[in-house]
């Protein structure tokens, strides 16, 4: 099957990366619906059109692959023996429960996932192993990750061994985490060695602030005949087209696209009115009126409203917006005529607002970077970071099998000491549990426990994770209380950079313990299992104990933990240069924010 290969869509995320936001829509499983492009590939990417694979797409059928399928419902990919160096694998909009299953030897050119604001996690399962970039052809990351405003998280499993190879030359990198909303590395995996990042890594992206309005479109004006709604006082239209479903046109359904015919002044075309789209009626027949609508016997001609992303300027206090005329044939600088305008935009109802030129403010053959003089530009923060390793190898090994210890006397069937592979995370008690009993300790969701329970929003500041902790024999949880124990939680990168931890037991009451770091753990000591909160602050808690201006048992995180500092951009350099290599039009980036991502095949 021919590829039509990401690369534009894929530059202009890279070069925008630190600058746009992308809404999140959903979490868990492929994108679905007209909207969707997800999809999961394999193809060549050392050529310009390549011949490729497509295991699954929203869209169509998938091909046969020897040693690579995927599954929906499990939404997991899997690959057996498969030894394509040259070949990368590419996923989608495949949401945040993705999985990677591993069986035996695998070998692949490129790993990169996409988000797009759907949801752009990986696990990688299974005991087999997977070898990235061995040929060190990747002319950016092995291993990359286009979070796209998701959080795009890599996590490799217990059991799987993965390497990936940074490919000689600057610039490129083992593994790159790009717009992703984690304020840390989003890798976790038992790794042989701690990864190693750019200076600027980690740092918040910064932004031109743009904003999506609605300005007169260089479309025909158009005689629309007026309709009104009940008593709400407003006019409007409705333009009548077909959709077609099969490629060959024979399947064509009638839909109706209701505007509101809106009173504007200044437009370009000196027209009175502006027809902004509201909704979309399916199955509405052309001339037929929409349910609840009434035909006023009046006409207004009106052009129709365009939704573009501008640039937002200041000047003198006041907001303006700098954008391409109609005719795409200068840059014009546009203000507020009509405020709070309900619009719709690729399916979805937003509230925008329609601008029009200011007189006397275009300039002709100019770029978007030609701002007219007395304008400046608002910069923001994106609340998105991207994350650059430069290892020359990186290697997630499989978590070795905790040595059993010896019961001591009169301890006989019990054990004391249990650790959770897929986590590392590890209990010693005081007082054994009978022997097959077994530890579990992972993650939980913020937002499901929050959710439940809002109150703790603000008992629990600096929340860095939640940890639901209990152990097991015969799949029940045993109970576990009065028993002094030790918890020790590996030191993975969302729990580094700061100077004080405390461990919060999510019962009523909470109760808070003082947890400190010791080599790569965090460790804490407690009675009883359950949930645990671990928080992480610069200052002490005002629930600890400090003596002499220390928090009790608060311990100084290692030297490797620094905070990045803020350093050239020169990885950035390569994406921009692509770009311009691509030949992409400012004006196409201008109005990235509103084009569906186009689907891969």
């Amino acid at each position: 099957m021919k590829l039509k290969r990401k690369l534009l869509a894929g530059l202009l995320t890279l070069c925008m990366a630190v600058g746009m936001a992308v809404p999140a829509f959903a979490e868990n499983g492929p994108s679905s619906g007209d909207m969707s492009a997800a999809w999961v590939q394999l193809y060549d990417s050392s050529v310009e059109e390549p011949d490729g694979y497509v295991l699954y797409s929203n869209g169509g059928e998938a091909d046969t692959v020897e040693g690579a399928v995927y599954d929906k419902a499990t939404n997991t990919i899997t690959l057996t023996n498969y030894n394509h160096p040259e070949m990368t694998l590419a996923t989608n909009e495949m949401g945040d429960d993705l999985k990677l299953h591993l069986v035996g030897d695998n070998h692949i050119a490129e790993l990169v996932v996409w988000g797009f604001g759907w949801g752009g996690n990986l696990e990688i399962t299974g005991d087999g192993s997977l070898t990235i970039n061995e040929n060190k052809t990747s002319q950016t990351a092995a291993i990359r990750f286009m979070a796209e405003g998701t959080q795009g998280l890599l996590k490799v499993g217990s059991n799987a061994s993965v390497t990936a190879y940074k490919s000689a030359g600057e610039n490129t990198y083992s593994a790159a985490f790009v717009s992703t909303t984690s304020s840390t590395l989003p890798f976790t995996g038992n790794l042989e060695t701690e990864l190693a990042l750019t200076a600027n890594s980690g740092i918040e992206g910064e932004t031109t602030e743009w904003e999506n309005v609605i300005y007169e479109s260089h479309y025909v004006a158009q005689d629309w005949k007026v309709l009104t709604k009940g008593e709400d006082g407003k006019k409007y239209g409705v333009s009548y087209g077909t959709i077609y479903t099969d490629s060959d046109l024979t399947n064509g359904k009638p839909v109706g696209y209701i505007h509101e015919l809106v009173k504007v002044e200044g437009l370009p075309s000196q027209k009175e009115y502006l027809a902004v789209q509201i909704a979309t009626v399916d199955g509405l027949e052309k001339d037929a009126l929409p349910e609840g609508y009434t035909d006023s016997g009046e006409t207004i001609s009106a052009k129709i409203g365009d939704i573009s992303s501008m640039t937002v300027l200041i000047k003198d206090g006041q907001r303006f917006y700098w954008g391409v005329d109609p005719n795409q044939s200068q840059w014009l600088v546009y203000q507020t005529a009509v405020d709070d305008v309900t619009a719709e935009d690729w399916g979805q109802t937003i509230l925008t607002k329609i601008v029009v030129p200011v007189a006397g403010e275009g300039v002709s053959g100019a770029t978007e970077e030609d701002i007219p003089a007395g304008y400046t530009t608002n910069v923001v923060k994106t609340g998105m970071y991207s994350y650059y390793c430069t290892n020359d190898v990186i290697k997630a090994v499989p978590v070795k099998d905790p040595v059993e210890p010896t019961p001591t006397p009169g301890d006989e069937g019990k054990i004391k000491d249990l650790t959770y592979s897929d986590t590392g995370v590890s209990i010693s008690l005081t007082d054994g549990v009978p022997e097959g009993a077994e530890l579990y300790a992972d993650t939980i969701a913020q937002e499901s426990v929050l959710g439940s329970r809002p109150e703790l929003k603000e008992e629990l500041p600096g929340l860095l994770s939640i940890y639901e902790i209990s152990v097991r024999k015969d799949g029940k949880a045993l109970e576990i209380k009065d028993n002094p124990m030790t918890v020790k939680i590996p030191m993975n990168d969302h729990l580094k950079g700061y100077k004080y931890y405390q461990a919060v037991y999510l019962g009523d009451p909470l109760e808070r313990f003082d947890a400190v770091v010791e080599g790569d753990f965090l460790v804490f000591e407690t009675t009883h299992l359950s949930q645990y909160a671990i928080l992480g602050s610069n200052t002490p808690f005002s629930t600890s104990t400090v003596q002499d201006g220390e928090q009790t048992g608060a311990g100084d995180q290692s030297s490797d933990t620094t905070i990045p500092q803020t350093g050239d951009g020169s990885n950035m350099m390569l994406w921009i240069g692509l770009l311009a290599a691509s030949g992409a039009g400012v004006y196409g980036m201008t109005l990235y924010s509103r084009k569906k991502k186009e689907q891969n095949i």
